[in-house]
């Protein structure tokens, strides 16, 4: 395979987009035009796309790290087990919640207040996992919403959190990094939680911490 810039491009125009349905998510249906491909000529498609555009399709992930405080490597993170609506089930994830650009200044700050809602923890080292100007990791392929991914080094408890939202139910964790690649390995966490993790564990290992 070539490399990524120099793979081919191609154009797929939104012929056309409506709002079927609005609530905490939008679901839109969008028309889209496939380029002709070699002996196949434009083609035109529907799909069911959602999103969160009162969210500026965006949201934020933090991976809080503890190291350990004698000396050695390692040390310890907080992760969450919340119910997931649409498995009605409880699964593994980390601190995660959206950009809202009318409380939020820049991801950042939405990324510190669900630090403090969700699993009660403030300050720390912040570290954002991708640069500046990259767009966000997309969360599905027929969804909007993409995510910034974050890492928090040493937050301390938050004795004034924020107040988490009604629906949420939720338990806050702290494993060490040697359970935490067990839980990866067993796949019972929400995939933008798993990525995260990826790339805070990397920025880690290059920092010095493990």
């Amino acid at each position: 395979m070539p490399p990524p810039g120099e793979l081919p491009k191609y154009e797929f125009q939104i012929v056309d987009e409506t709002q079927v349905h609005r609530r905490y998510l939008t679901l839109y249906n969008r028309r889209i035009r496939f380029p002709a491909l070699h002996s196949k000529p434009e083609e035109e498609h529907e799909y069911d796309i959602i999103g969160h555009p009162q969210l500026d399709f965006k949201f934020v992930v933090v991976f809080p790290f503890h190291p350990y405080t004698d000396g050695r490597k390692g040390g310890e993170v907080t992760i969450l087990r919340e119910h997931c609506q649409g498995l009605n089930d409880m699964l593994f994830t980390l601190p995660t919640g959206g950009y809202d650009p009318r409380k939020h200044s820049s991801h950042m700050d939405a990324a510190c207040s669900e630090l403090s809602e969700e699993a009660h923890l403030s300050g720390g080292q912040w570290l954002e996992l991708l640069a500046s100007e990259h767009p966000g990791i997309a969360e599905v392929k027929w969804c909007r919403n993409r995510f910034r991914p974050f890492l928090c080094i040493a937050p301390q408890a938050d004795e004034s959190p924020g107040k988490r939202d009604a629906e949420e139910f939720i338990e806050v964790h702290r494993v060490s990094v040697v359970q935490l690649r067990e839980m990866l390995s067993s796949a019972d966490m929400l995939l933008p939680s798993m990525t995260t993790s990826f790339l805070a564990l990397d920025r880690l290992q290059q920092m010095g911490h493990l």
